[in-house]
């Protein structure tokens, strides 16, 4: 399910992951390449919005894009399933943020493996879409 994205919504994520990373003065994370990335508390947490937003962006465009458009090979469901494995720590954190609560420890912690692998599967999901519902995402 997608999340339209609002300042409220932005401000949520951002506390979330203020809190979850308290005490962090770097993290270190990978790229979507398996590069090795240093990142700061406001640079991760913007990576991580980055990501947010544009794993939204895809979700809408395989809503848009239906069932009907699939090669038949399997592998843009294959893709999804994967995609949203990788993405759920990620919704896991915002979808509790913004309900009040806050995710555990463990949870907001698998955020520095989980976003650049949630990067990559959607982009994954992304070029594998009709070229017509491509055109939806950034």
């Amino acid at each position: 399910m997608a999340i339209k994205s609002t300042r409220t919504q932005r401000y949520a994520l951002l506390v979330a992951l203020a809190a979850a990373l308290d005490g962090c003065a770097a993290i270190a994370t990978h790229g979507v390449n398996g590069e090795p990335m240093t990142l700061s508390q406001e640079e991760f947490a913007r990576y991580v919005e980055r990501v947010f937003r544009h794993h939204n962006q895809v979700m809408n465009a395989l809503i848009e894009a239906g069932d009907t458009e699939d090669t038949g090979d399997g592998a843009l469901p294959a893709a999804e399933a994967r995609m949203t494995e990788a993405c759920a720590p990620l919704n896991e954190v915002v979808s509790e943020s913004l309900s009040g609560a806050s995710a555990d420890l463990q949870t907001q912690m698998a955020l520095i493996d989980a976003v650049p692998a949630c990067e990559a599967a959607t982009r994954t999901v992304e070029g594998l879409l009709p070229r017509t519902a491509r055109h939806a995402t950034p």
